[in-house]
């Protein structure tokens, strides 16, 4: 007997939980309130005549240490949508030609839906009402996974208790993401810059799909500090620190600001602790929230909740 399940969130967890449902023989409908799919494994694209050149704003690349995960990567370097970036140990990969397209192979034969959000959710009977501000009226579904981040996800489990104390636990740091190009292609600067381990407001910044377009990120300190902060006044503060980097390297090189974009909810510091799913009912949480800061953690909590619908269920 076939179920109607849905999943919030057109993320990493989101599309691990509807492939891993897809694998069990359940098929399951995506709904995400942004235009793009991938949530932070995002990408901003410059197009031209000739081509598209990207900015990896998002996520910039993905290990791999269970065999799950694994196999997706294998897959997708063999179909020619991810590849090693790097020379790093343990391996380092992106989606080709940008971090999106790793997520849209994922997904080629999901049933998505963008611009749509979920605004309430509550138990009916042994299933989940769910109202979207699209269609605005109450639909029933046999089970429902959502992976909105954690702070988010509190909104909607206002009639779930276990759920939302689980929720509660979890803690994040926000993160500004400073795009910005070459006005030629750099001969003496390196494709990426980690600076954790390091004083100052930048935790890395990296080259998107060449060396002329670049995103730089900031530490979790200076985000949470300063996301309210004037844009302007972020944006020139931030760029200062970067052209430091640069000018010591390439003194005679331009670069030009291109946009700004604040991660609200970048990375999890303090991961949930709690049930995933609710007692009673067939509603489940997922996310990195749940397992760790990277897009591996967030696929493997999507994969455990479509698990634990398939136990739900049966």
């Amino acid at each position: 007997m076939s179920k109607k399940i849905l999943i919030i969130g057109s993320g990493i967890a989101g599309i691990s939980s509807s492939l891993k449902l897809k694998s069990f023989g359940f098929e399951s409908n995506i709904i995400d309130k942004g235009n793009f799919i991938g949530g932070r494994i995002g990408t901003r694209s410059i197009k031209s005549k000739d081509n598209s050149n990207y900015f990896f704003h998002g996520a910039q690349f993905f290990t791999a240490k269970s065999h799950s995960f694994q196999k997706v990567i294998q897959n997708g370097i063999n179909k020619g949508y991810i590849m090693e970036y790097g020379n790093f140990s343990p391996p380092r990969y992106r989606g080709f030609k940008s971090m999106r397209d790793f997520l849209m192979n994922l997904s080629q034969n999901l049933s998505i839906t963008q611009n749509v959000k979920v605004t309430h959710l509550k138990p009916h009977n042994e299933k989940i009402s769910v109202f979207n501000d699209r269609n605005n009226i109450w639909a029933t579904y046999d089970a429902v996974i959502s992976t909105l981040p954690a702070p988010q996800n509190l909104d909607l489990m206002k009639k779930f208790p276990i759920l939302k104390k689980t929720l509660e636990t979890a803690s994040y740091d926000a993160c500004i993401a400073l795009m910005f190009i070459f006005d030629e292609k750099p001969k003496n600067i390196p494709y990426f810059f980690e600076y954790n381990n390091q004083q100052g407001m930048l935790s890395w910044m990296a080259a998107g799909s060449n060396l002329r377009f670049w995103t730089a990120h900031t530490k979790g300190y200076y985000s949470n500090k300063n996301i309210n902060k004037d844009k302007i006044l972020l944006k020139d503060e931030i760029f200062q620190e970067i052209e430091k980097t640069i000018y010591q390297l390439e003194p005679n090189i331009k670069i030009n600001f291109h946009s700004l974009h604040i991660w609200k909810y970048a990375m999890v510091t303090k991961v949930c602790t709690g049930p995933q799913i609710d007692p009673k009912f067939p509603i489940v949480v997922a996310g990195d929230f749940m397992e760790g800061a990277s897009v591996e953690s967030a696929f493997s909590s999507g994969e455990k909740a479509a698990e634990l619908i398939l136990e739900r269920l049966h």
